[in-house]
């Protein structure tokens, strides 16, 4: 397998870009100007991930060490780069992103006299190195999410072989590409660059990219599979290990952009929120209420002592807000799968337990995940359960696709899709709610913005705008 450096390593796409190399496991080498930062962010991949082969150094140490030399450093110092390493990287592959952007009017095309900065560094570097053009139109912040890249990659290049090549290895990473013909065409990607900018400036889109269409793509396609030989779990039990276990057992590993969907009942037995019914004792509210919903006094008790309001009272029912802010029967309190004479209540903080053990799987694995704690909730005007995410971490639970453009070419305005809880329903298809014995699935191609600061409140409506209170 090819060894690659990417000098500029350190910035922002090459950053991205040696994330997510290293993440499957290709050799790096990550060049910068400042050999000791290189050094110092090749450290924290391999804190992220203990088997990658990644080392940092000056630009020329890595550019002598690789067979394919990926070039991402800002326009203002792409000829100097290129001049220092012009002996390490005779006969190989050199992979040019620059994009030749002139703050600050970056959202101006301003291609350079040789017609784009590729023919710039093939003229500079000479017949003996193969420059290939790719990534100028590929957002540093999506590629390095480790998520599914919303947009193709163009390629140009003048050598088929070389063209290839590069093509492997961004398919490897997950990303479509074309080869857009000769290298001179890297003019059209580089302006298109700034183009971009100017729709992302405009219309506040998040990082545009671009799409070739006219060929069938194959189907978009969700892989959601239950987690066998999880333990009947108890307080204190380590759920992030026993999750580590039993992929392992099954011969599994996280991957970069996969969602591990928990069941609440799991990570509640986890915390210890297990209550005997017979150690409550309930007061006049409790007991007005239980006498109202034929409900047992102690469990209404806690229903009361978990609820921000108690909003709608009916014989074997009662609809509450939670402390969380979800609306939702019984306040989420379930005796199902635990001990006789006891009822579980949701953990504490949903978003902070979905955080830790995110954390903790992200140590042991080295993959960038997201994590749900699901709970299966009732809805208005419809029966049934479905899965509904109550805590998340590692993603934002919305995903707005506002300004993006429907088949006819019409501009979506109101289109924000609930994606934590489309992921949390389709995990519970797989998680049961008998005696399946499966609370734990990974959930592997679901598309979502990753994000380390959102909680799951953002889902919540604003009880200003509930119309129906």
């Amino acid at each position: 397998m090819q060894s690659l450096a990417i000098l500029g390593g350190t910035g922002a796409l090459g950053g991205a870009l040696a994330k997510r190399l290293t993440a499957i496991g290709r050799e790096v080498h990550i060049g910068s100007r400042d050999p000791a930062k290189a050094q110092a962010f090749a450290a924290e991949l391999r804190r992220d991930h203990p088997d990658a082969q990644v080392t940092g150094s000056g630009l020329r140490e890595a550019a002598a060490r690789a067979d394919i030399v990926f070039l991402t450093v800002p326009y203002a110092a792409h000829a100097d780069t290129l001049k220092q390493v012009l002996e390490e990287v005779q006969g190989k592959v050199v992979v040019d992103a620059t994009v030749p952007l002139r703050p600050p009017k970056v959202g101006l095309v301003q291609l350079p006299p040789a017609g784009c900065a590729a023919v710039e560094a093939a003229q500079l570097l000479g017949p003996g190195v193969k420059v290939v053009s790719a990534l100028q139109n590929i957002g540093a912040e999506k590629l390095g999410s480790g998520g599914a890249v919303d947009g193709d990659v163009l390629v140009a290049g003048d050598e088929s072989e070389a063209v290839e090549t590069v093509r492997t290895i961004l398919s490897d990473l997950g990303l479509t590409s074309w080869h857009i013909g000769p290298l001179a065409n890297s003019a059209a990607t580089e302006a298109l660059t700034s183009v971009l900018i100017q729709l992302n400036r405009r219309y506040k889109l998040g990082q545009a990219g671009v799409r070739i269409t006219g060929k069938s793509r194959s189907a978009a396609s969700l892989q959601v599979t239950a987690l066998a030989g999880l333990p009947l779990f108890a307080k204190d039990d380590d759920l992030a290990s026993a999750i580590e276990i039993a992929l392992g057992a099954a011969g599994e590993r996280l991957q970069d952009g996969d969602v591990v969907v928990v069941a609440q009942k799991v990570v509640s037995k986890v915390e210890g929120r297990a209550v005997r019914l017979i150690d409550v004792s309930p007061g006049a509210e409790a007991n007005d209420i239980a006498a109202r919903s034929l409900k047992e006094p102690p469990l209404v008790e806690l229903i009361v002592s978990e609820s921000q309001e108690i909003m709608r009272i009916a014989p074997g029912l009662v609809i509450s807000r939670h402390r969380t802010g979800h609306v939702l029967a019984n306040a989420g309190i379930d005796a199902s799968n635990v001990g006789e004479g006891s009822v579980l209540l949701w953990p504490e903080d949903p978003d902070a337990s979905a955080r830790r053990l995110r954390e903790a799987l992200q140590r042991s694995s080295g993959a960038r995940i997201a994590v749900i704690v699901s709970d299966s909730v009732g809805r208005a005007w419809r029966m049934g359960t479905t899965g509904t995410a109550i805590g998340v971490a590692g993603m934002k639970p919305l995903r707005d696709r506002r300004g993006e453009v429907d088949l006819f070419g019409r501009e979506l305005k109101a289109t924000v899709v609930a994606v934590a809880d489309e992921i949390a329903a389709a995990a519970s298809l797989v998680i049961g709610e008998a005696a399946e014995g499966t609370p734990v699935s990974i959930v592997r191609g679901a598309t979502y913005e990753a994000d380390d600061e959102t909680g799951v409140s953002e889902l919540l409506r604003p009880l200003e705008q509930d119309l129906f209170r």
